[in-house]
């Protein structure tokens, strides 16, 4: 029988060709696919979805290429221990996404300690111990690594091929090119995610710090409040009289001295007035302190009343009283005298009792009867002392009353 050997090594040729041709249309509407996913998934990058939302469309256009039942994308945790399921599709996925496991186990472990991809193909390439250990799993998994420009992300993790079979070179292929662009596009969107956290966190402290500093605000102002009312309080009682509310010793005679030295410097005149009361002594040791106490309340809101502008009284002790006078002369503080006298000539009921309370009023002047505190006080006392005695009411100073003294 004769052949004819041309025409077979033609048609050999043509189907070779025929092949070859679509060989390179598959690789052509891979690459188109491919290329179609990843416009896609670099769309939704810059559309700012989030970060799982955009591992959920790498996880679901990988299983597409790979034609896979399940598609699971697994990151490497921070602690470098762990790794989690982030994103998944296809068969199970929900119930494994979400779980993390250590880092050395699985097909995911030996992708992580060799930083390369596993599939079917590795198996030639190992020892006959690990060969065996792994081959099982050879055929009905791929996972190719997710590899960023700063850091190792996590892997894309194809489980089972449709329809049955093995994964072979060209999903690996496919597999690799894809991620290498997915892993861009998802570190990408975590450096976006950390920076938008940080933006929230930022805003958070900065909100907490707000919040902190009004209420450190409120709580000075309240302080400031307490120690305002802590040091009137304490003012109160450092210089005024706890029964009176008159100026006490302390304060009276600063007044006094301030009072000396401005009349100094401005050359005008100035009256000590020095008070008691005549039956004081009495009615307290007959009716009791508590009635003496109302006795010198009662008399101290009377001659408050008839004090001018720049007059001051003060309560040195006991029933003794001072009145400063600012530029006021000896004749004018006989005036203040008088109109005492006359607001004190009245009945005082205290407790059921009607008293009858009379002062006696001693006067001296700055600067004719001395130049500070001392010798002016002492005047006025010689003087009221002198009221009392001969019951005059009130007597202004003079020598003549020191030859008395």
């Amino acid at each position: 029988m004769h052949m004819n050997y041309n025409n077979t090594s033609t048609e050999e040729r043509i189907q070779a060709l025929k092949s070859k041709v679509e060989t390179l249309e598959k690789s052509l509407l891979d690459r188109e696919i491919e290329s179609a996913m990843m416009i896609e998934v670099a769309e939704a990058v810059n559309s700012g979805l989030s970060l799982q939302k955009i591992m959920d469309l790498t996880a679901h256009h990988a299983q597409k290429l790979i034609q896979s039942e399940s598609l699971l994308i697994p990151v490497l945790d921070e602690n470098c221990e762990t790794y989690t399921y982030k994103a998944g599709c296809g068969e199970n996925a929900e119930e494994i996404v979400g779980e993390s496991l250590p880092l050395d186990f699985g097909v995911c472990g030996w992708v992580w300690k060799n930083k390369r991809p596993w599939w079917k193909g590795v198996l030639d390439e190992l020892e006959e111990n690990e060969r065996n250990l792994w081959e099982k799993e050879a055929g009905s998994i791929i996972m190719v690594p997710l590899e960023g420009k700063n850091h190792f992300l996590g892997g894309l993790s194809g489980i089972n091929k449709i329809g049955g079979g093995e994964f072979d070179k060209r999903d690996l292929d496919i597999l690799v090119l894809f991620a290498h662009k997915s892993a861009i596009a998802i570190e990408n969107a975590q450096l976006f995610e950390n920076l938008n956290n940080a933006r929230k966190q930022a805003e958070t402290y900065q909100q907490e710090l707000s919040t902190l500093n009004k209420e450190l605000e409120k709580r000075i102002e309240k302080r400031t409040h307490e120690l305002q009312v802590m040091n009137k309080k304490l003012e109160k009682i450092a210089l005024f009289d706890s029964l009176t509310g008159l100026a006490n010793r302390s304060l009276i005679l600063n007044r006094l001295e301030v009072g000396i030295e401005n009349s100094k410097n401005e050359k005008k005149s100035l009256s000590v007035i020095m008070m008691d009361l005549n039956k004081f002594k009495y009615i307290n040791d007959t009716m009791g302190h508590d009635v003496g106490d109302e006795v010198l309340k009662q008399t101290s809101e009377i001659i408050q009343k008839t004090l001018t502008d720049g007059d001051t009284i003060g309560r040195l002790g006991g029933d003794e009283f001072v009145l400063v006078l600012l530029n006021k002369s000896d004749s004018e503080a006989e005036l203040v005298a008088k109109n005492i006298l006359n607001a004190m000539d009245k009945v005082l009921i205290i407790s059921g009792h009607e008293l009858s309370v009379g002062v006696s009023l001693g006067i001296s002047s700055f600067p004719k009867n001395g130049a500070d505190n001392a010798s002016l006080l002492k005047c006025a006392d010689v003087a009221m002392y002198s009221a009392k005695h001969s019951n005059t009411g009130w007597r202004v100073y003079s020598d003549k009353l020191k030859k008395h003294e």
